[in-house]
């Protein structure tokens, strides 16, 4: 993995990032917010290594009630939270790098907040992405998106008197009624001398530079042709934004000859909350790995701890920062916890010949298991591995390679086997749902000629329906030749791995979102509602309705929370006596599914 020179920084409750370089200009990145902040999330940190690259020290943080810092988006005074964290950081890049010129380069609601608090910091030059002019502005843009998306049945609406749900982040209505109050295009002082706006051709900041200009600042105006991809997907985000690279030409243009970088914070950072104490890891190799490690005040006597492993391509904090109050609970509960980055997502290092932002890949098993060291280092033996949808699938295939995993906890698992690694887009185009949702419509006529004229769709709907029957053909025939000559299960064969596991010891969890399309592959796999599966001992499932595919829903996110309690309380204290370190796999003689990752072969 290549090295990363940043640093984590912990201010004023908040997390962030110090980005060091050597220049006496230096830079602080205001994200956007709630689903549009996971989105962007690792090509928001490209971009912080792009201008620490060009001489600029950089901070990024999460405000707030967001990420990984302290409080929760429900707290009084959110806004004023937001600003004050912003001058907060401003303060702190200052002391760390002793930087004469600061700039504030915001995206979206971050641009909205950079220029809100830009007087006050006393900002030297000013960058929008995107920007909003009015809070008023972002409420409508918010509201109109949470409308628009689609939720699962009888659920709350998305708009409600409780506040504003969009992408699994809940915007109350005092926060509302407070960034009501923030209209740029009424200040009356220059917000600083120098502004840069670049936004997409439906956006509104003409009229911004037009204020600016009015009120004696220098505003240069270019368009963001990477906005809709950047803000689209974690996938979409593009790592080579043109928008990002013009920032950074602008922000060290006539910047004064870089120095040698100064950094005066050594010590690692550590978060105090009311339960528990967390602190920022690096691990693995090269120590280019990232994960947050939440240890509680008051240890209960020999759990496991938990490892919370990637939702797809999000990044560790989670969707709707699900991992992060997971964690927080737990630590309530007495319990230890490791929220990561996998390899080439959130703030893991990029693997070596492979791009980032990629799902189900065979050598993340080995990131995992960096994981468990780095749990293992901290005092933690054995652990339960938690994981959505892709990290469902990571987890699984970590705990068949290593006895330190005696529980696990799989989400809405879109596959149950790793491979070369696809993009979520690519994961999602491929899944097919249960048979039966398909049934009635094989007998329309329409549905044949879409087929025969090779509509994408139906096509693929076709091609994954028969891909599933030879698979079924082909497990079988391995478990026939293995109950032969006890060799030769299919590398795949997600019974045999999982009854390998129960005869361990392990004790397994699966949840499922009531219709979710992950159905397709567990039927595929176990039979019709994972009949197969439910017969076994050590594993239940359960189903949740009023649930989406990521848990975005609030009252999924704790319902599930509460099937996570239930597994810890069934595993107690009992299999963290058994486990000595890292384990060499599952034993020989127990008929456990043995994979080698380097190239995904069983030698069975």
């Amino acid at each position: 993995m290549t090295s990363d020179p940043s640093t984590p920084v912990l201010f004023e409750g908040c997390f962030g990032w110090l980005h060091p370089a050597g220049g006496r200009r230096g830079v602080v990145l205001c994200a956007p917010y709630g689903g549009e902040a996971l989105a962007t999330h690792r090509a928001w940190r490209r971009f912080a290594e792009a201008l620490a690259a060009a001489g600029l020290p950089v901070l990024r943080f999460d405000y707030p009630g967001t990420g990984n810092s302290v409080g929760d988006e429900g707290d009084p005074a959110r806004l004023d939270a937001w600003l004050g964290s912003i001058r907060a950081a401003t303060v702190h890049l200052r002391a760390l790098t002793g930087v004469e010129e600061v700039a504030l380069v915001g995206l979206r609601l971050g641009a909205l907040l950079a220029t809100a608090a830009a007087r006050e910091v006393e900002a030297d030059a000013l960058v929008l992405l995107s920007p909003f002019p009015s809070g008023r502005a972002f409420l409508q843009e918010l509201r109109a998106v949470a409308l628009l998306a689609e939720r699962p049945a009888d659920t709350p609406p998305a708009v409600g008197p409780e506040g504003i749900d969009s992408a699994g982040f809940r915007l109350t209505p005092e926060t509302a009624e407070a960034l009501r109050g923030l209209d740029l295009t009424r200040m009356t002082e220059s917000p600083t001398r120098r502004v840069l706006i670049l936004d997409r051709p439906e956006g509104r900041a003409a009229v911004l530079a037009e204020r600016f200009r009015a009120l004696g600042a220098t505003v240069e105006e270019a368009p963001f042709p990477d906005h809709a991809r950047l803000m689209t997907s974690v996938q979409h985000a593009v790592v080579d934004c043109s928008a990002f690279a013009r920032v950074t030409a602008w922000l060290a243009r006539d910047m004064v000859p870089a120095e040698p970088g100064r950094l005066a914070e050594t010590f690692i950072p550590r978060l105090g909350l009311t339960d528990a104490m967390e602190r920022p890891l690096r691990f693995g190799p090269g120590a280019g790995l990232f994960g947050i490690l939440c240890e509680p005040m008051a240890a209960a006597a020999e759990r496991p701890a938990v490892l919370l492993l990637n939702s797809g391509a999000t990044p560790h904090t989670g969707t709707g920062r699900m991992s992060v109050r997971l964690a927080r609970r737990l630590a309530a509960r007495g319990i230890a916890s490791l929220r990561m980055d996998l390899g080439g997502l959130g703030d893991s290092a990029s693997k070596p010949g492979r791009r980032d932002g990629l799902i189900y890949c065979r050598d993340m098993v080995e990131d995992a298991q960096a994981g468990l060291d780095a749990l293992a280092a901290a005092g933690h033996g054995a652990a339960v591995a938690v994981g959505l949808c892709a990290g469902a699938a990571v987890a699984l295939q970590v705990a068949l390679a290593d006895q330190r995993v005696v529980g696990l906890a799989l989400v809405n698992p879109g596959r149950f086997a790793l491979g070369d690694g696809v993009t979520q887009e690519e994961a999602i185009g491929s899944a097919v749902k249960p048979t039966a949702a398909y049934l009635p419509r094989l007998t329309e006529p329409a549905v044949w000629r879409a087929i025969l004229r090779q509509d994408h769709k139906a096509s693929r709907v076709a091609r994954g329906l028969l891909e599933r029957a030879a698979r079924r053909l082909r497990i079988g025939a391995g478990r026939l030749r293995a109950g032969l000559t006890g060799r030769g299960y299919a590398r795949d064969d997600v019974l045999h791995a999982f009854q390998a596991l129960t005869d361990r010891g392990v004790r397994t969890l699966m949840v499922h979102s009531a219709g979710d399309v992950t159905l397709g592959e567990l039927e595929a796999q176990a039979g019709a509602g994972g009949g197969r599966l439910r017969r076994m001992g050590g594993l239940w499932m359960e189903r949740l309705a009023g649930a989406d595919h990521s848990l975005m829903e609030r009252a999924a996110r704790e319902r599930f929370a509460g099937l996570l309690d239930d597994l810890l309380d069934r595993i107690g204290t009992s299999a963290t006596g058994v486990v000595r370190g890292k384990g060499p796999g599952p034993p020989e003689g127990t008929g456990a599914l043995r994979v080698n990752h380097a190239t995904g072969n069983s030698p069975a």
